[in-house]
């Protein structure tokens, strides 16, 4: 992975992460939050990247990523939200990385497969940690079940609806260069 890649990648993990601890603070409704909307993203971009670059790779940007969003997390949201995202994103993002990669060896040829699984995957234990630890002892439970619910769908939703996206910057451009389109 390049440099410029790795930073691009990093910037773009951070702005991600604030964002969607931002706006997981404000309810679409009694099932949602606007962060449900922003949040999958990140789990495409460690697909792509996936894809493209070696594990080790991606884990590097994960993790820089990760250290480098907890300083704007921590200003714009609510402190126990910070933690609670920050903490999940960690264990969640490493677990969808591993997941993907094991896919990826394994069944090589099924790209849309790997894409899903790890991110649907990754995301079920995402929605259910972190609802949990944001919000347990100052929401109702029920509530909380009903954020969990939601915003999982939601995450079902944008998965598939990505797949597109995945396999048009991660397969079909895959070996895709500057110097080869206007040769």
């Amino acid at each position: 992975m390049s440099k410029s890649v790795f930073i691009f990648s990093v910037i773009l993990f951070v702005i991600l992460i604030a964002l969607s601890n931002y706006t997981v603070q404000f309810s679409i409704n009694q099932w949602l939050t606007y962060g449900a909307l922003v949040y999958p993203v990140t789990f495409l971009m460690t697909d792509i990247l996936g894809e493209k670059y070696p594990k080790k790779d991606v884990l590097r940007v994960v993790k820089y990523g990760i250290v480098l969003a907890i300083i704007p997390t921590l200003m714009i949201s609510n402190f126990r939200i910070a933690l609670a995202s920050i903490g999940t994103f960690a264990v969640v993002q490493l677990l969808d990385v591993h997941i993907f990669h094991t896919l990826k060896e394994k069944l090589e040829k099924l790209w849309w497969l790997r894409n899903n699984a790890s991110t649907m995957t990754s995301q079920f234990f995402d929605t259910i940690l972190f609802f949990t630890l944001a919000f347990s002892f100052v929401m109702p439970f029920d509530k909380i079940v009903h954020l969990i619910v939601g915003d999982y769908a939601v995450k079902i939703v944008i998965a598939l609806l990505d797949t597109p996206i995945f396999y048009l910057l991660a397969i079909k451009l895959k070996d895709f260069s500057f110097k080869k389109s206007i040769a």
